[in-house]
């Protein structure tokens, strides 16, 4: 099947089970979206011909795993500098970029972002910049926290995940 075709079908089904309204006005809007969408992917796929080959295996399926983990934990940690309980401390902190694959900066810098209290700023060839909520997350990040629980199946360059 088309690769267009299995998109367009992912996106009606996508719309419907989340808007649930079956009004005139409402699959208007919904088919008025799916085709724009569609026309902006042609058009990206137009100007972008590289692409990426992304699989999901275990080590991606414990990835999302202890990402939700990390999420669920920065939101408490957050959560409790929030309310007072513990002190916002701002900084920002450049981490090496251990991957040379496009994807796995991106998998990366995003991963980090995800987590409440962090953000990934400005993201370069060998380096990331990241703004924290505290001191004890701009250290947790140069211990490289986040790259121990990235996937195995991306080639790292700079520095080794250690194993679990």
């Amino acid at each position: 099947m088309n690769h267009k075709v299995r998109l367009a079908i992912i996106l009606v089904a996508t719309w419907v089970l989340l808007s649930g309204m079956f009004e005139p006005l409402m699959l208007a809007f919904g088919i008025f979206s799916v085709v724009v969408s569609m026309w902006i992917t042609s058009r990206m796929h137009n100007i972008d011909q590289e692409r990426y080959t992304f699989f999901v295996t275990s080590n991606f399926i414990v990835f999302i795993f202890k990402l939700g983990v990390k999420v669920v934990q920065s939101n408490i940690d957050v959560s409790l500098r929030i309310l007072g309980f513990k002190p916002v401390e701002s900084t920002f902190i450049t981490i090496d970029m251990p991957f040379e694959n496009d994807v796995a900066k991106v998998l990366y810098a995003n991963a980090i972002t995800l987590t409440p209290g962090s953000s990934s700023i400005a993201l370069s060839k060998n380096t990331l910049l990241v703004h924290t909520i505290s001191n004890q997350n701009a250290d947790d990040l140069a211990n490289n926290d986040m790259l121990n629980i990235m996937p195995k199946q991306y080639a790292l360059t700079q520095v080794e995940v250690k194993d679990e």
